[in-house]
């Protein structure tokens, strides 16, 4: 959304669908989360590779999820990234995992999702922080992105035929508008709002709403969806949304933010459709794009910070053929680097709840609990974005 490296306006473009399987590997256990940076880092830096690939692992909160019942988890939460389940809301988790990380708490990707879709983001210019000011004057066209960005988004058809915008029929967003908007309310842990296994925690919610939908929405109160794009509107959407939102309210103990959450978001294309079209049309991104992308991933994880990234998932695991998803555009949080004899590798931290055994083979091998080291000429393949929190 912010620095975009290409011209979107003539972007046929899909919101992300699929969303991949969970990605695994590390060395060790990561050292407990440290307190959030105060530092902003600068807007212009000079990006550059780290030459020498210098091992590190960046710090993550510990994880709090838990299965619907408030069934126990085998491994423990603090030892396996948060699963998306069947949702195609990737962005969320991959957002709020990066954000988790700048603030020290572990977030609610079910919240990040109801503040991308349905916050108002003129309420943005009200906030006081001179960081984001700053940042939002910088980037002028900001609403008309996150608006570019909510009609991006697709509507899931199954079990819901008249394509109406319920929340957790939504698929797709976008990690920079998304982080842009959670400065909004404060942050919802991930303990107050469950989102292990998607919606899994409730679907005897939705289905209430969805019944009781059509009863409430001629006395509806639109306050919390009124703002959002004409995309993601209807009269028993709204009605829907509009209740499930004011549920949320009910559950998150918010906390305010303790830094501003200010992204800076580099692409070579719009999405993976988008770099395969480019690809099969013989203008492949130049490797030197890659290396600049590759650049922002170490300059974020130099500065810790854990860069979110676009990518493939059929990297990890071969497309099914009756897969319709040709693309199957995903996103994740980076979460380390290591050199090896082979060259520099990338920890990569999934959201889905695959098992490494359904990884390609030499995938699989560096795999576990949930995270994947990745080779950089595996990135080079379908890599074309990084989003990092300043």
């Amino acid at each position: 959304m912010f620095e975009r490296d290409v011209n979107r306006a003539g972007s046929a473009r899909r919101a992300r669908a699929a969303c991949g399987a969970l990605l695994l590997l590390a060395t060790g256990s990561a050292a407990p989360a440290q307190a959030p940076d105060p530092r902003i880092l600068p807007a212009q830096p000079a990006y550059a590779r780290n030459a020498a690939c210098a091992p590190l692992r960046i710090a993550m909160p510990p994880g709090t999820h838990r299965l619907p019942g408030d069934a126990l988890i085998s491994p423990k939460p603090a030892e396996i990234p948060i699963g998306q389940g069947d949702t195609a809301i990737c962005f969320a988790y991959a957002t709020a995992d990066m954000i988790s990380q700048r603030v020290g708490r572990a977030v609610s990707p079910l919240d990040v999702a109801g503040k991308f879709y349905f916050a108002d983001p003129a309420r943005l210019e009200g906030l006081p922080d001179p960081a984001l000011r700053a940042h939002l004057r910088a980037h002028p066209n900001h609403a008309a992105d996150i608006a570019w960005s909510r009609n991006a988004a697709d509507i899931n058809p199954v079990g819901n035929p008249g394509l109406q915008p319920y929340f957790d029929k939504l698929e797709g967003g976008e990690e920079d508008a998304a982080a842009l908007l959670y400065n909004l309310d404060g942050l919802c842990e991930e303990r107050d709002l469950p989102s292990h296994e998607g919606y899994a925690h409730f679907t005897p919610t939705y289905a209430a709403l969805r019944f009781g939908a059509p009863l409430r929405a001629p006395n509806q109160c639109l306050r919390r969806v009124g703002a959002t794009v004409g995309k993601l509107r209807s009269r028993g959407a709204d009605a829907f949304n509009d209740a499930w939102l004011a549920r949320v309210e009910t559950l998150c103990r918010r906390i305010p933010l303790p830094v501003p959450l200010l992204p800076v978001s580099t692409r070579v294309a719009a999405n993976q459709l988008d770099f395969m079209a480019m690809l099969e049309a013989g203008r492949p991104p130049a490797p030197r794009d890659i290396t600049r992308l590759l650049a922002r991933v170490d300059y974020a994880l130099d500065h810790g910070r854990a860069p979110t990234i676009g990518y493939s998932w059929y990297i990890l695991q071969d497309r099914d053929p009756k897969d319709p998803d040709l693309a199957a555009d995903h996103s994740s949080a980076v979460i380390g680097r290591r050199r090896t004899a082979g060259g520099c590798q990338y920890l990569v931290q999934d959201n889905t709840g695959e098992y490494c055994a359904r990884m390609r083979p030499d995938i699989a091998g560096r795999c576990d609990n949930g995270r994947v080291w990745l080779r950089e000429d595996e990135l080079r393949r379908t890599l074309y974005s990084v989003i990092y929190l300043r």
